[in-house]
């Protein structure tokens, strides 16, 4: 019956591109078949006889050779639907990433953040992404969400280091030699949850996406260097273990733009500096 159908359908669609719209009724092992074809729309629906009543009971659309199929199960009202020859959605994120984390006065500013006498152009991060999943929302719209595991660096000037004395964590000025580098680093884990537009043609991937993300942070450490000599300054930063963020993700096959903000402090401010994480950098695809 389902080869029948397609065929009938085929059929109707090759003869309407030349012929005005076509409304026909087969009858086939004592059900009525009713085939319509309108504006390159064909519809075969199929009909049972119950009785002296005709119930509907199946029906298939054909649009742009994408086929969309009702099973009708207690009510013609009440059909369940399947789309198929649907493209599966992608989660758009890069399998390697790399670009500057800078840190910033407040959420969303820019210019640095000069109480932490901060050297951002010297401040990155990298990362992987472990997994990543999709949901379908809509023909053009996709739930996307991954796991992201890396490191960052923040580095500042001169011969100022991040120190936590009793408990309490601010920015100390080195007296006893130059400090040729002076940072803090840990490692994290991202996990976002996005909404992402994603437009294939051709095999080619066009996607642009936003949404927040949660991060986990270990390991932080607060280390200069004087000279070739590495010194550790603490490895209790302050840190907050946990963070929000809002991510912009864009790109075109297999390069990806991010960029994200961080709307909490990356330290406890009770006890350190108030600071903002600002993100960007490229990432890549397979």
């Amino acid at each position: 019956m389902k080869t029948l159908l397609m065929v009938i359908a085929a059929t109707a669609a090759m003869t309407a591109q030349a012929a005005s719209p076509v409304d026909t009724t087969f009858t086939v092992s004592g059900k009525r078949i009713v085939l319509t074809d309108s504006a390159g729309h064909t519809r075969v629906s199929v009909y049972s006889t119950d009785s002296s009543r005709l119930t509907r009971t199946y029906e298939t659309s054909y649009v742009d050779g994408q086929e969309i199929e009702r099973v009708y199960i207690s009510s013609p009202f009440i059909p369940q639907t399947v789309g198929r020859k649907k493209r599966s959605p992608k989660a758009h994120y890069p399998l390697f990433f790399m670009g500057f984390n800078t840190l910033q006065r407040s959420a969303f500013s820019t210019g640095g953040n000069p109480a932490m006498h901060t050297r951002d152009s010297k401040s990155w991060e990298w990362g992987i992404t472990c997994a990543t999943m999709a949901c379908r929302l809509t023909s053009g719209l996709a739930l996307t969400s991954a796991c992201q595991m890396g490191r960052v660096h923040h580095h500042f000037q001169g011969n100022y280091v991040l120190s936590t004395t009793d408990g309490a964590t601010s920015m100390r000025l080195v007296d006893d030699g130059d400090v040729r580098k002076s940072y803090i680093s840990y490692g994290y884990m991202r996990i976002p949850l996005m909404i992402e537009w994603q437009s294939r043609t051709g095999g080619d991937d066009l996607f642009v996406a936003l949404g927040p993300s949660v991060e986990m942070r270990w390991k932080d450490h607060s280390r200069y260097y004087v000279g070739e000599e590495k010194r550790t300054e603490t490895s209790d930063t302050n840190i907050n273990p946990l963070g929000l963020n809002l991510e912009l993700r864009m790109g075109y096959r297999y390069i990806v733009v991010y960029g994200r903000a961080a709307l909490t402090p990356l330290l406890k401010t009770a006890s350190a500096p108030k600071c903002y994480q600002l993100a960007f950098g490229l990432g890549v695809r397979i």
